[in-house]
C-alpha cells in the first residue's frame, strides 16, 4: 500500500525503489481489488446495468453494427460484462494488456540498447497502473451522474463542441488525463532503470499512445463508414 501512494505522490523515489526491488504482487492484487470494487459498485445498480448496455449499443453501432429488438432485450435481461472492461480506459488495467505492455517496454529498451528485464519492466507497469486504478475511483461518482460507463476524463470531455462519432471525436476519446499520467510514470521508471532521462522516453511513449489511439479511432470510423 506504501507503494501504491508513494507512487502517485513521490513517483521518482518510489520508481527508483521498485527498479531495486521489483516486488509487484502486493500492488497488483491492490489495483485489481480497487478496480473490481468499483466495477461491482456500479454494475450491481440498475442506472449500471442499464449503462452496460447502452454502451453495448454504442459500441455496436459504432462500428457500423445493427442492435435489433431481440438482441437488445438479450442484453437487458443478461447485461453483457465484457462491455464494462472495455470502456472507460479499462483495458489498460485488465493482466493481459499489463503483460503486454511490459513485453513492450522490454523491445523498446533493448531497441534502444538498454536492457531492461522482464521482471523489472512489468513491476513499473504494474506500479504504473495505480494511476489507472485512482481513475476509476474518480470516475465512478461521474458515470452514476452522467448514466454512461465512458470515461469522464477523456479529452472528448473537454472538447463537447467536436462533433460526436468524427474521427476527431473518436481519437480524443482515446485519449484520458489518466492515461498520459500512466505513460508519465512508466517514462519515470524506464528512467530509473536505464541511463536515460525521463523526457527520452516520454516523448517515445507518448508517440507510441497517440499512435495506437489514432489507429484504433481510424479503424473504428472506416468500420463506421465515416
Amino acid at each position: 500500500m506504501r507503494r501504491v501512494v508513494g507512487v502517485l505522490l513521490h513517483p521518482r523515489q518510489t520508481m527508483a525503489a521498485v527498479v531495486r526491488e521489483p516486488s509487484f504482487i502486493t500492488v497488483w492484487i491492490v489495483v485489481l481489488l480497487v478496480v473490481a470494487a468499483c466495477g461491482v459498485s456500479i454494475l450491481s445498480t440498475a442506472v449500471g446495468q442499464q449503462a452496460l448496455v447502452d454502451e453495448r449499443v454504442r459500441t455496436t453501432e459504432m462500428i457500423g453494427g445493427h442492435v435489433d429488438d431481440a438482441a437488445y432485450a438479450e442484453w437487458l435481461a443478461h447485461p453483457p460484462i465484457s462491455a464494462y472492461l472495455t470502456s472507460g480506459g479499462r483495458l489498460l488495467l485488465t493482466p493481459p494488456v499489463t503483460l503486454m505492455v511490459a513485453l513492450a517496454l522490454v523491445a523498446l529498451a533493448l531497441m534502444d540498447g538498454a536492457g531492461v528485464s522482464f521482471v523489472v519492466a512489468l513491476a513499473i507497469v504494474v506500479h504504473a497502473t495505480s494511476v489507472l486504478a485512482l481513475q476509476q475511483v474518480v470516475a465512478v461518482p461521474a458515470q452514476f451522474v452522467r448514466e454512461s460507463l465512458g470515461s469522464p476524463t477523456s479529452l472528448a470531455t473537454f472538447m463537447p463542441s467536436v462533433e460526436d462519432g468524427t474521427w476527431l471525436a473518436r481519437l480524443l476519446g482515446s485519449i484520458d488525463v489518466f492515461g498520459v499520467w500512466w505513460i508519465a510514470l512508466i517514462a519515470i521508471g524506464l528512467a530509473a532503470a536505464t541511463n536515460r532521462s525521463t523526457l527520452h522516453w516520454l516523448w517515445r511513449l507518448t508517440v507510441a499512445y497517440l499512435a495506437v489511439a489514432a489507429v484504433v479511432a481510424g479503424a473504428v470510423a472506416v468500420m463506421s463508414g465515416r
